[in-house]
């Protein structure tokens, strides 16, 4: 194999892995489109997959060989396992749904090693877009706001692989609704079930700024023998104290309260959330401070608070197909090659590409 490759040398090599990767997998044949300006690759319900163009004196690596190969493997997978016809009720659900069938239709394949690197190919593949968003500036200077809801379906498609080495930061109050989802993922059989998977999240992300209710106490401790907490301390029984301080049955029950608090920030710990609030002295800060220091740890920092996908757009989740830099096609005066119109699996907006 060689090192390199001129563009011109570079997309028949692609197109070639292609067929031989449909007939491995025992698919019809494919037909590779090479587009101007491109963001991310796709695939047509009829088997058109759409590829970033390079130009023809482009010098082009084995490394961009392979990222194209693994662009080629998602679409086809695609091909294999999608559905195309299922939607969402809304373009954020249609992005969840998206994040949660690449999960799915990758991890199905690596179990079934359809191909002898499949995993290899995939898990680079989404390591190098997680490395992209990791390093984007967006136009501000400022880096992508984990925080912001339009990045939850971007965030799950790299959470719910098992492959993807490089991870993002997860907002405070995400981990719990992504581990479910995860769960519920490795029991899906078809579009539609990945579907539901996906409505479920966008139902629970709906119910983030939600108060959970107040958790009872956690095995409180009884009060300690020989001392009763329900009576006062006196020379008589039923009697009130005389001497101006606290019974110590008053006492206990301010300090049993201190320890509800307490154990609530414990809680708050190990989950990450909010739910460390208790009601007394140092329980409320404790609990809040270490949930959020946690929730950080989840997402390797910089993650923010979670909050509900109110009126949100979502951010693209699909592999970003990108040529590489200084590779770029900015066209072609070929005649051979016609305007198109076409529908992807990417949204249901059709877009003008050049077809050969």
């Amino acid at each position: 194999m060689k090192n390199t490759y001129h563009g011109w040398e570079f997309r028949p090599a692609v197109s070639l892995f292609a067929h031989k990767i449909c007939a491995a997998l025992k698919l019809p044949e494919v037909t590779i489109e090479w587009c101007e300006g491109t963001q991310t690759a796709a695939i047509s319900s009829k088997g058109k997959i759409r590829l970033a163009n390079v130009r023809d004196d482009a010098i082009l690596t084995r490394k961009d060989l392979a990222k194209y190969a693994g662009f080629v493997v998602h679409e086809l997978l695609h091909r294999k396992y999608t559905n195309f016809n299922v939607r969402g009720a809304s373009q954020y659900i249609d992005a969840l749904h998206n994040a949660v069938e690449d999960a799915w239709i990758e991890s199905k394949a690596i179990k079934a090693n359809l191909t002898g690197n499949i995993a290899e190919l995939l898990g680079t593949l989404i390591d190098d877009m997680t490395t992209q968003a990791l390093d984007h500036v967006q136009g501000d200077g400022s880096k992508i706001d984990w925080s912001d809801p339009a990045q939850y379906p971007f965030v799950l498609a790299v959470y719910a692989r098992p492959h993807a080495t490089i991870k993002v930061p997860v907002a405070k109050g995400l981990k719990p609704i992504f581990d479910e989802a995860v769960k519920r993922t490795a029991q899906c059989g078809d579009s539609y079930d990945t579907l539901a998977v996906a409505v479920w999240v966008y139902e629970r992300l709906n119910m983030l700024d939600q108060e959970p209710p107040p958790e009872p106490p956690v095995n409180p401790e009884p009060p300690p023998r020989g001392k009763p907490t329900d009576k006062p301390k006196g020379k008589d029984v039923g009697q009130p104290c005389d001497d101006g301080e606290p019974v110590e049955g008053e006492e206990g029950e301010e300090q049993g309260e201190g320890g509800k608090g307490n154990q609530q920030g414990e809680d708050g710990q190990g989950d990450g959330n909010d739910q460390g609030q208790g009601d007394k002295g140092d329980g409320e800060g404790s609990g809040e401070g270490q949930g959020e220091a946690e929730g950080d740890e989840d997402g390797q920092g910089g993650g923010g608070v979670a909050r509900p996908p109110v009126r949100v757009n979502a951010a693209n989740v699909e592999p970003q197909n990108r040529a590489p830099l200084g590779a770029e096609s900015t066209g072609t005066y070929s005649t051979k090659f016609r305007l198109e119109r076409d529908a992807y699996h990417v949204g249901d907006t059709p877009k003008f590409n050049l077809k050969g």
